[in-house]
């Protein structure tokens, strides 16, 4: 289907409306007025859509970040490559909404509303936070696993945190070249993806140490292997 835009609206004031019933099982109906042109659908279908334009464009006017935060979030597993998301996204800065980008520490799995420090008046301002499922190669079981453990001060302690086969080096280097941890962390995107090997190999090894440290205390029940000796300890 071709996709079209509006170029413009103009006010024809009260027309007559008209309710069409169908005769038979043919459901499917277009009228066209004696000018050639328009396509005429039945009141109570009208009335549905008037009410819903109204309604979304009440909660726009009044609620204008948590409106567009859940247009956005409804697009954000579209297959239409973005072309809904995008327009959505130049709508909300065409209303002067803040929109700022996926962060390891404050986004989430859809957009939310953010508070962030504006950068000419230094004044606190709301606006709105790119979730982290927006970034391409990035599936929404990683983005559970990071949301569940935030927040994280430095790449080891992410690495201890998140589930490193949800989380991957694909995973990670995509985060890392969309800028999620650049405010969080303080760190260039190339020194932290230099750095991803030693610190996984590091983190790697503690957490062999620490699953071994307690399969020993379990053969224990929960107690060191001097202690099943009773209070007064192993007599040499």
């Amino acid at each position: 289907m071709q996709k079209c835009k509006i170029k413009s609206v103009k006010s024809i004031g009260e027309q007559m409306t008209y309710s069409v019933e169908m005769a038979g099982d043919q459901h499917n109906y277009k009228v066209v007025n004696n000018r050639g042109g328009g396509v005429y659908t039945g009141n109570s279908h009208a009335a549905c859509y008037s009410m819903i334009a109204y309604q979304t464009a009440w909660l726009k006017v009044y609620y204008p970040l948590e409106y567009m935060c859940n247009l956005l979030s409804s697009e954000i597993n579209n297959s239409d490559k973005g072309f809904k998301l995008n327009s959505y996204l130049s709508e909300a800065r065409r209303m002067n909404l803040v929109v700022k980008g996926a962060d390891i520490n404050k986004s989430g799995l859809k957009y939310s509303i953010a508070s962030f420090r504006d950068e000419i008046s230094g004044e606190e301002k709301d606006g709105i936070r790119t979730p982290l499922t927006i970034v391409n190669g990035v599936g929404e079981k990683a983005v559970e696993s990071i949301v569940a453990n935030q927040p994280f001060a430095n790449l080891k302690e992410f690495l201890h945190s998140v589930d490193t086969r949800k989380v991957t080096s694909r995973v990670f280097t995509a985060l890392v070249e969309n800028g999620c941890m650049r405010d969080s962390w303080g760190i260039g995107d190339e020194a932290l993806l230099n750095q991803y090997v030693d610190v996984k190999a590091e983190v790697d090894k503690e957490k062999k140490q620490k699953k071994k440290k307690e399969e020993q205390m379990d053969q224990y029940g929960g107690a060191s292997i001097f202690s099943a000796f009773g209070s007064e300890g192993l007599e040499i």
